[in-house]
């Protein structure tokens, strides 16, 4: 990774993780947040997803651990850091989506909250999301392709509102973020730009 400031590349620590691949990874004050993830399968085609998540100071030197696993085939594809916890977004056995909120203080990082969809749709089939940020408040902004729209959650992943859809031209909204109160979405070979004031 690359420092930009001094132009000084830094050499993360060896966390001893051979076989793990980094997926996803998010910084916040300084403290660059990876989660690095492998799958194993067993003689009865049984999945497992084996998962750390890695806490390091920009001068490379790992500051925290956590790791689990679980029996199913869930593939992170993005993590915000929140005050609350860290925030993930996995795909699971190859279908749609799932956020999960987990606890960043816990040995094993236990599961807070999910988000259990909009208007009671599962969100395991109903939810398309390849982007995700945080607000000033702490608010979760998701895309969603199934529903051509850009979702509020609470801190708890609550829905809170739909911020734009199709009626504001979008198809299918992929990468968000937030830059100087505007929020740029992207959507196929377009970028949108919002004004976005916190909720």
């Amino acid at each position: 990774m690359k420092l930009l400031p001094n132009r000084r590349l830094v050499r993360f620590a060896d966390v001893g993780t051979m076989d793990y691949h980094p997926r996803c990874m998010c910084i916040r004050n300084d403290i660059v947040i990876i989660y690095i993830w492998c799958v194993t399968v067993n003689e009865k085609n049984v999945h497992t997803s084996k998962s750390h998540i890695i806490w390091m100071n920009t001068d490379g030197i790992l500051t925290k651990r956590l790791s689990f696993s679980e029996r199913i085939w869930k593939l992170p594809s993005f993590i915000q850091s929140l005050e609350s916890g860290v925030c993930v977004l996995y795909c699971e056995n190859c279908t749609l989506y799932f956020i999960d909120l987990l606890d960043a203080k816990s040995d094993k990082c236990d599961k807070l909250y999910r988000f259990k969809g909009i208007y009671g749709l599962n969100p395991e089939k109903n939810f398309d999301c390849t982007g995700m940020c945080t607000d000033q408040s702490g608010n979760l902004l998701v895309s969603d392709h199934r529903h051509h729209s850009v979702y509020v959650l609470d801190k708890e992943l609550k829905y809170i509102k739909t911020l734009f859809d199709a009626r504001n031209g979008l198809d299918k909204p992929a990468a968000i973020n937030i830059f100087n109160d505007q929020i740029w979405v992207s959507d196929g070979n377009q970028m949108y730009i919002f004004l976005y004031t916190n909720v």
